[in-house]
């Protein structure tokens, strides 16, 4: 491996871009060209770049990038580097065929080399190392989405989609310059139960709910009423279809 060189608003708004994009809107993209390899001067951890951002390399994985250009940078400079890429990055793991493409901050499979072509083909893809996804499992990042030639919108959160049927939901999400173009086909993977865990409210209630499942009945998700702030908001109605439960559910046990 080589070695290159040694590199040392308003409330409401900042709220708005929390709450579509998480805090990781604040972080930057690295300043060194994708596929970089960054090392770490106070220590041996080791990071690839990505569509601006960085990917954790675990040690196991070190050999997939030896041939890649080394940089050396503080590790508090390495962490102020984004862990979402910018959107349209192309992503695939090392080792599998499923590609994925950035928008909104989150990732979307590309289900078919037909739409792959629609995202730039297979010139620019990615080949990060494992457990990549980790820094999309953010439960804040909320999204408006339709799919390319598609006219439904859709409020994504935390692996759930939930329909935006009327003009009054759709300008409180911030409109129609607020929605992603997404791959086609993509949203079929997602359904309206969103991942354990997290907490929601609908739009016009101030209730939040914590969505889990009981060991009793452990395909069941659940909704429990908290008292915490809620990590995002969904259509009135959209969580209708859960069942409450008065004992707080959980994710493990």
């Amino acid at each position: 491996m080589r070695v290159i060189a040694s590199l040392a608003a308003l409330p409401r708004l900042l709220a708005l871009t929390l709450c579509l994009f998480g805090a990781q809107a604040l972080a930057s993209y690295a300043s060194v060209p994708d596929g970089t390899v960054l090392l770490s001067s106070g220590n041996t951890n080791r990071y690839l770049v990505a569509g601006g951002a960085r990917f954790f390399i675990p040690s196991t994985q070190w050999s997939l990038y030896s041939g890649a250009n080394l940089v050396v940078m503080s590790q508090s400079a390495i962490d102020a580097i984004t862990q979402i890429p910018q959107d349209g990055t192309l992503l695939r793991e090392h080792g599998y065929a499923a590609i994925y493409v950035v928008v909104g901050g989150t990732i979307w499979w590309i289900p078919s080399p037909t739409e792959l072509d629609h995202w730039d083909d297979w010139k620019t893809i990615n080949n990060v190392p494992r457990q990549w996804e980790t820094a999309f499992q953010d439960y804040s990042v909320q999204v408006l989405v339709r799919e390319r030639t598609g006219t439904q919108v859709y409020v994504w959160i935390a692996g759930a989609k939930f329909a935006i049927t009327n003009a009054s939901d759709l300008a409180y999400y911030g409109g129609e310059p607020n929605v992603k173009t997404v791959p086609l086909g993509t949203l079929a993977s997602y359904t309206s139960e969103p991942f354990c865990g997290v907490s929601l409210r609908e739009r016009s209630s101030s209730t939040v709910y914590y969505l889990g499942y009981h060991a009793y009945a452990p395909t069941t998700l659940r909704k429990y009423a908290a008292l915490w702030a809620a990590d995002g908001v969904v259509p009135d109605g959209a969580l209708a279809s859960f069942p409450v439960t008065t004992g707080e559910p959980a994710c493990i046990w």
